[in-house]
């Protein structure tokens, strides 16, 4: 016995799972439907298969090959033109000189072919038909048969009053090579709409055998879903891979689950799953090869194909995502919805019941998807946010992305410009550091690589280099351990400026890259003395007699051994006492080491993030100042320590109090925008010409936390002052920070909302919304990361700040409705 399997169909109730891919390649069971019935037929001894082919065939031809490495050999034919059942096997009759099998490729079947066989045989049918009996027949073609089995009549998919019978005909069929000389050739010719009836007609035998077992033709979803449950519940008499652990349990190789994730059956979970601490699991829940599950997720009722990532929180009921998903931290995905192949879901999207998105789609952080989304992607405005370039490491940043980034800044930068490349410690960073400096090469820019630096340091080899062009600092995101970032930097060693990412952006959409000739890619150099380089400037600009004014001890929480090596060697030189506290671990233990040695010694304490760009501040207490109240300190220390004709540059987010400050001391202010690249642009603007004191401006605007810290140190010895004492002087003001969701073609219409408020006060404010309320001020500035407004208020006191935080969280939340 040979079989044909009709594989040419497009699946159209399948979609969006069938769009780019023919419906007999879905998988079920982390194999296609397809591989199924093919497995099922080898059992029965069948070792030729014909595939008939029409839509995406090249699909079925690379997964099958010739067949051999399934334990058979495969034919194919093509169909140009649909040729109809019939007419498509038609194709095959080179292949088909004995009795051979004919099934549908999106079957799922277990019946006994071999006792289908021997009915065919014992009734010298020239074909036979595979029946089964069910309760709904309308969806099917029914046959009726006398007592001895041939078939008497039929009717394919009757209307409610045509219903004469519940056996229903399957698709499957045994028939004799010379029944195909009844098929006209090149015609769209059906099975049972056309030879049937014609071979009745002509006294050809026709048999129905109605066999037992499972039988489902999945042609919907509805079918789809519920052929995995049937399977879960042991209704298909077919192999399922992996090894049950437990009741209604099975896994594949290399599944790692954490100890305290919660499975109910039944699930099933294909080879090189992973399941993260608190995943909750089931019942019905199909994980396909290599999916991975983030903490605390909960999935219900669903199918996820392989090579998935589910984020933090996320939150599946009864839905179907396809290969090559990326659902971020606490996505919603409703009950019926379907998920296209190779989509990307950011961080709190909410899919609504029933709705579907087609491949390839990408939405973005906090959006809600109420229909279905076939044409366009939802996503931000920009891939830049307000640190440049962020997304889930290996899942949206990978080493493809890297090298378009790559290319895309090259193409901005032009053939023969250098670039300065650097990173973090993390693996991933140099991985994604690699991909990106091809894609520099590859369109004729030169590279230097930093190898492991901080971006301060990198800022400034971009800056004071010779001949750089700009620069690049990855790295891994201290907020999100799964984040990876990529900065960049113009040549003069500040963030890229809207007007610059605006154009590396549009390269990257379009892909409109130069076509370098081999002889003219860029060289990679490996420059040294990087750190020494940053030390010997910045040297210079301190004032080291007073840092060496400091007689108390020096404690230092520093994360960066770059960072490190430059301080060790400012401290040797300053002469000042220095005890390096953490460098590894958990930065918690570390900073709590530091904390209480300080306070045992009533010393200074200063802890530096990973990055060396943020600082936080200890005080001879060993009270620990958060990031917010150590960089109003540094601003404090500028504003009384600085040269006089120095501006001070405050952001409008900024409190009261350092406006008032630098009023005291008669320095002028200058109100700059929050966003980093407009900002530090700006302050390079308006300080050209001016004393080595502002070489290193960025100390007090957290991007440089090593000369913050030298600064600072400088102004205490300077001015015979405890930390503690500037702590004192300086007033504090009781602030809060939020953010609310507000989508992103919502941000235009909200902001003007707000601005036409009579609280409004927009005097000197460059950006954003100021309100003066009864019981403080609030300012609104819509993020360049995610689809929120953030809210930064400011009061008199704590019990004026509740009152302020609930006046604005009802404002907010009634204008973006």
């Amino acid at each position: 016995m040979k079989a044909v399997i009709l594989a040419g169909g497009q699946g159209s109730r399948l979609r969006p799972l069938t769009e780019n891919l023919p419906k007999p390649m879905i998988s079920v069971f982390g194999k296609p439907i397809m591989e199924h019935i093919t497995g099922h037929l080898v059992a029965h001894g069948v070792q030729e298969i014909v595939t008939t082919l029409h839509y995406r065939p090249r699909v079925i031809r690379d997964h099958f090959g010739d067949g051999s490495d399934f334990g058979f050999t495969m034919h194919y034919t093509l169909e140009k033109e649909p040729l109809g059942t019939a007419g498509s096997v038609k194709l095959g009759t080179p292949y088909l000189d004995e009795t051979f099998l004919v099934a549908g490729g999106d079957a799922l079947v277990d019946f006994d072919f071999n006792q289908f066989l021997e009915f065919h045989r014992k009734k010298g049918a020239k074909v036979s038909l595979c029946l089964v009996r069910v309760r709904d027949p309308s969806e099917f073609g029914i046959v009726i048969t006398d007592e001895n089995g041939a078939v008497q009549r039929f009717l394919e998919k009757p209307g409610p009053s045509e219903v004469f019978s519940d056996t229903v005909n399957t698709g499957i069929y045994l028939i004799e090579p010379e029944v195909l000389d009844y098929i006209p050739e090149g015609e769209d010719y059906d099975f049972a709409g056309d030879l049937f009836p014609k071979l009745l007609q002509d006294g050809v035998p026709i048999f129905g055998y109605v066999a037992q077992g499972y039988w489902s033709d999945i042609g919907t979803l509805d079918q789809l879903r519920q052929a995995h449950w049937d399977f879960l519940d042991g209704k298909v008499k077919l192999p399922l891979d992996g090894n049950q652990i437990s009741e209604g349990v099975w896994i594949g190789e290399g599944v790692d689950m954490a100890p305290d994730i919660s499975i109910t059956p039944p699930c099933w979970l294909g080879n090189g799953v992973q399941v993260h601490a608190g995943a909750k699991l089931g019942p019905y829940v199909m994980l396909g090869d290599n999916v991975e599950v983030d903490d605390h997720a909960m999935i219900g009722r669903s199918i996820v194909m392989r090579n998935c990532f589910i984020g933090e929180s996320a939150d599946l009921r009864n839905c179907i995502v396809a290969p090559r998903n990326i659902i971020e931290a606490e996505c919603e995905l409703g009950n019926e919805c379907v998920i296209g192949a190779g989509g990307h879901l950011g961080q709190r999207v909410v899919v609504k019941p029933g709705v579907m998105i087609w491949p390839d789609k990408k939405v973005d952080i906090g959006a809600t998807v109420t229909e279905n989304l076939v044409w366009e992607s939802l996503t931000r405005p920009s891939i830049f946010g307000s640190r440049g370039i962020s997304g889930l490491g290996n899942l949206w940043v990978t080493p493809e992305f890297a090298v378009v980034v790559g290319k895309a800044l090259g193409t901005w930068i032009k053939q023969g410009g250098r670039v300065v490349v650097s990173r973090d410690r993390h693996p991933f960073s140099r991985l994604i550091k690699r991909a990106l400096v091809s894609g520099l090469l590859a369109v004729g820019v030169d590279v230097d690589d930093l190898e492991e630096s901080s971006a301060p340091v990198t800022r400034f080899c971009a800056g004071y280099g010779r001949g750089i062009d700009g620069g690049v600092h990855l790295r891994v995101s201290e907020e999100h351990p799964e984040v990876a970032q990529i900065e960049l930097f113009e040549s003069h060693g500040l963030p890229l400026t809207r007007s610059s990412r605006r154009k590396v952006e549009a390269t990257f959409y379009r892909a409109d890259y130069p076509k370098v000739a081999m002889r003219h890619v860029g060289h990679l150099r490996y420059p040294g003395r990087v750190s020494e380089r940053y030390l010997d400037s910045l040297i210079p600009c301190l004032d080291l007699p007073s840092i060496g004014r400091i007689q108390r001890q020096t404690v230092c929480c520093i994360e960066g051994s770059v960072s490190i090596r430059i301080l060790d060697e400012i401290f040797r030189r300053s002469g000042i006492s220095y005890l390096r506290v953490g460098g590894g671990g958990d930065p918690d233990i570390n900073i709590e080491s530091a904390r209480k040695i300080v306070k045992l010694n009533h010393s200074l304490g200063f802890v530096m993030n990973a990055g060396s760009e943020r600082l936080q501040l200890i005080d001879e207490d060993g009270e620990i100042l958060d990031y917010e109240r150590s960089e109003h300190l540094l601003i404090a220390a500028f504003i009384l320590g600085a040269p006089e004709r120095l501006p001070v540059f405050l952001s409008t987010g900024h409190p009261a109090f350092l406006y008032e400050l630098a009023r005291e001391q008669h320095r002028e202010v200058v109100v700059t925008r929050v966003e980093a690249a407009a900002r530090l642009a700006e302050i390079r603007e308006q300080t050209k010409g001016t004393l080595e004191w502002f070489e290193f401006e960025h100390f007090y605007l957290g991007y440089d936390a090593l000369s913050a810290c030298c600064r600072l140190l400088e102004f205490l010895g300077k001015y015979g002052m405890l930390l503690r004492d500037l702590h004192r002087r300086v007033p504090r003001s009781f602030e809060h920070h939020f953010n609310v969701a507000c989508p992103w073609e919502e941000m235009g219409r909200v902001m003007r909302t707000l601005s036409d408020r009579e609280e409004a006060d927009m005097e000197g404010v460059p950006e954003g919304v100021r309100l003066s309320m009864h019981s403080g001020s609030a300012f609104i500035l819509p993020s360049a990361d995610q689809p929120e407004v953030m809210v930064s208020l400011e009061a008199t006191d704590a019990s004026s700040l509740g009152t302020l935080t609930d006046e604005m969280k009802h404002m907010l939340l009634n204008i973006i409705g």
